[in-house]
């Protein structure tokens, strides 16, 4: 099931282009009764989808299918070497990522998935050595418990300088980002990229594969979702966001596995053809 819906689209579409409900709904000759009934989940007519897409700068084609419910990305092979933290905070899923290197016995997590418990437990399970704590963003449901599992582990907290503006001190263990620096995990490096816009350091992770891998792989935290983005912290943060998907997610190779912080996986091709945030 895909994190967000026709509904979601449009809410963070005009969020982001800071628009009042009564101004979207002129713009897209709508009332705003009807308007507010479709962000509450009322199914749009063909009609609705054009016009709002129009006043919204989405791509009409695109929406129309998620709105019609036609489109999931395609369900990929599973990657032995990834486990998946399945998280909760409160009653919302969260993703978290193990990444291992089953002849070095070392691994990496991509997020926290708010369950350091979970963690800890799988590691001991599993027999393996934690080298690496990548976080995308300081969200608690992201970052929650990455000090509980660096008391545990002593692996460093990787993350961008920008998430912690001047006076807000980092958690202890906290090494942060260097621009093309890679992080080792075993026989493979794991490299970053900034994709800030939903918060003003979030970061995409990315190991661009390897032997027992079959191809890229990327951690995209809440930049991206699969047809959908995470919502801009801010109506100006919005084109940012916009941008640096593009650029830091969109741009990678084709065939690369997109894992967001909440949703399904997908692929930079599937989102290309079906994100309606990007013609």
């Amino acid at each position: 099931m895909l994190e967000d819906t026709f509904a979601d689209i449009i809410g963070k579409a005009r969020f982001g282009k800071e628009r009042s409900l009564a101004v979207v709904a002129r713009q897209a000759a709508l009332s705003e009764e009807r308007l507010t009934a479709l962000e509450g989940g009322a199914s749009p007519t063909e009609e609705e989808v054009a016009q709002l897409s129009s006043a919204l700068s989405l791509d009409s084609r695109k929406l129309g299918v998620l709105a019609r419910s036609e489109w999931e990305p395609q369900p990929q092979p599973p990657i032995p070497m990834i486990r998946w933290i399945d998280g909760r905070i409160g009653n919302y899923p969260v993703n978290g990522y193990l990444f291992v290197d089953p002849v070095r016995r070392e691994a990496a997590l991509f997020d926290t998935g708010y369950s350091p418990d979970q963690l800890l437990a799988l590691l001991e399970r599993e027999g393996v050595r934690l080298v690496a704590l990548c976080i995308t963003h300081t969200h608690a449901d992201h970052i929650g418990g990455a000090d509980v599992i660096h008391e545990a582990t002593g692996a460093p907290i990787y993350l961008h300088p920008d998430e912690f503006p001047a006076g807000k001190r980092p958690p202890k263990g906290v090494l942060f980002l260097e621009e093309k620096r890679e992080i080792p995990v075993g026989r493979f490096q794991i490299g970053h990229r900034s994709s800030p816009g939903h918060t003003p350091g979030g970061t995409t992770f990315f190991i661009e594969g390897g032997e027992g891998l079959n191809g890229p792989i990327a951690f995209v935290g809440d930049a991206l979702f699969a047809g959908s983005l995470g919502r801009a912290e801010s109506p100006r943060t919005y084109p940012l966001l916009l941008q640096s998907v593009q650029k830091a997610i969109l741009s990678l190779p084709k065939e690369t596995r997109l894992f967001p912080g909440h949703g399904p996986a997908t692929t930079v091709e599937e989102e290309r053809q079906h994100n309606p945030f990007f013609s």
